[in-house]
């Protein structure tokens, strides 16, 4: 037999002593950079069924767009080859991370697939091993470190990050059960204030979008010539420009950011006369 009754009491029991803790979801912790980690709760993995975790990754202050994913995944099961983990982005688009890694054969005997115990893997792209094939037997867990999920992280690139992400776990085979000892996602994401899904700094470096005043924010998303900030860009922008005339070091009406207001400021001002973009 490919496991031991010993095996299945004891990894029930841990999931159903897991289960007192699998619906309170881990507080996200945001990190530098436009990078955020986004944990999921605990959960137990029931014999031959599946089971979904979510977790909600709120709107920012402004629109961002993902740039990078990876999963991080810990989970006590008896025998590996069972499992298929799959990360659902809150747009229905899933990733499949692992597939019963080891099936089809890889060397074990029979259909059952890497045969070793417990997980603890960061899925990743940009991981040397691919999951579905890194199955060292004897070590213990016998999947850890960065692998390739089966699946591709980097379709998920372009698309917003708020909502309801989803960790779905199913165990394939009956016979043990398990419990995911702990999930998150690690996102990078980057300001994309017209929601197309490329990065503003992109969007300006491609010459899609123009940035006349060098701040990083295409126009068409700012309020270039709104001098006085009242959202519309009138005859008090335009006064105020007028007596700035010359140079100036650093001011407000310098919308190229020369350090002279002069007829390139006047042309941007008068360009974007009227009620301003969203900012």
């Amino acid at each position: 037999m490919k496991r031991m009754i010993a095996n299945r009491s004891w990894c029930a029991a841990f999931g159903l002593a897991m289960c007192a803790v699998c619906a309170v979801p881990t507080a996200p912790a945001r990190g530098a950079g436009g990078a955020e980690s986004w944990c999921f709760g605990a959960a137990p993995i029931p014999d031959g069924q599946s089971a979904t975790r979510t977790v909600v990754v709120p709107p920012g202050p402004s629109p961002r767009t993902l740039t990078a994913v990876r999963v991080r995944v810990a989970a006590s099961h008896p025998w590996v080859g069972d499992l298929e983990f799959v990360l659902r982005h809150p747009s229905g688009m899933e990733v499949v991370l692992l597939d019963r890694p080891g099936v089809p054969s890889i060397g074990y005997p029979g259909p059952w697939g890497c045969g070793g115990s417990d997980l603890d893997v960061m899925f990743d792209d940009s991981a040397t091993l691919e999951a579905e094939t890194a199955c060292p037997y004897g070590a213990q867990p016998v999947l850890a470190g960065p692998l390739r999920p089966m699946g591709s992280l980097a379709a998920l690139a372009g698309r917003a990050p708020q909502g309801v992400w989803s960790l779905v776990v199913r165990d394939a085979v009956a016979g043990d059960a398990g419990a995911v000892t702990s999930a998150c996602i690690e996102i990078e994401t980057a300001p994309d204030c017209n929601a197309n899904g490329v990065p503003d700094a992109i969007d300006i470096s491609s010459g899609a979008s123009a940035d006349a005043n060098g701040d990083g924010v295409p126009d068409e998303c700012g309020c270039v010539g709104d001098i006085d900030g009242d959202g519309l860009v009138g005859g008090a922008d335009l006064a105020a420009m007028l007596g700035s005339w010359g140079a100036c070091g650093v001011c407000a009406a310098d919308l190229t950011g020369d350090g002279v207001v002069a007829g390139d400021d006047l042309a941007l001002l008068l360009s974007a006369w009227g009620v301003c973009g969203p900012s």
